[in-house]
């Protein structure tokens, strides 16, 4: 608004310096913010990389339950002929292998419902393994997927009889027991539970420890005086 000095008409209006303090304030308060919105999405970014690695760990835990849930005492045979525990890890090529139930068919495929299924560490990476049949052919390949990531180690431990632990199934222990004559029989034993525990690189160590409902003693596979099985069904 104009104003009179001495009778000389002068206009109002900032100075230089004001001016330069005003975009100076601007700016700090823009470095401010676009930092503090930036901190924001990095923040973001992180917690769902970390929800990711999160969801892939549960859903791997959530599967390997089911397979230990519904595990049976079916051995297979190899590529080779050759008698393959129920649940194994010696002298195979993977981790953990294991016979299970439950497996669904809803295209009603001419197949078994048992499958087997075996786990490997790639590397750092958990990936899962299933063939389309149970007892094997040279030809027969099986159908895999990555489950988890960053996988340090993978360790497996099963309780035994007696209560004991033994790093390998089966156990030289438990097999020299069971020797029946039968040589399925020391190959269908189950152990009471098992103790999975993987070292991740997100999370650390990680254990769960899982009671084997389907477990049953050699003894109870055995056939009854009145002439069935109570192992398998006819």
């Amino acid at each position: 608004m104009p104003y009179s000095v001495n009778g000389i008409q002068s206009a109002a209006g900032f100075t230089l310096l004001e001016v330069l303090i005003a975009i100076g304030i601007t700016a700090m308060i823009g470095l401010g913010s676009w930092q503090i919105l930036n901190s924001a999405i990095r923040t973001s970014e992180h917690t769902q990389v970390k929800l990711e690695e999160l969801k892939a760990l549960q859903k791997t835990m959530l599967i390997i339950s089911r397979d230990l849930q519904q595990i049976v005492s079916r051995s297979v045979r190899d590529e080779y002929g050759d008698y393959q525990p129920a649940v194994q890890t010696k002298g195979s090529l993977y981790k953990f292998e294991l016979s299970r139930a439950g497996w669904r068919n809803p295209l009603g495929d001419p197949r078994s419902n048992i499958q087997r299924v075996a786990y490997e560490l790639n590397q750092d990476e958990l990936v899962r393994h299933y063939w389309n049949v149970l007892d094997r052919s040279q030809d027969s390949e099986s159908v895999y997927r990555t489950l988890l990531k960053g996988v340090e180690e993978f360790s497996i431990r099963f309780m035994k009889d007696d209560y004991s632990w033994a790093s390998e199934w089966p156990s030289s222990a438990e097999t020299d027991e069971e020797d029946d004559g039968d040589p399925r029989s020391k190959d269908n034993q189950l152990p009471r539970a098992v103790k999975i525990t993987f070292k991740l690189k997100q999370f650390g160590t990680v254990s769960r420890l899982y009671d084997l409902v389907s477990y049953l003693p050699n003894k109870m596979l055995e056939e009854d005086p009145a002439g069935g099985s109570n192992g398998e069904g006819k």
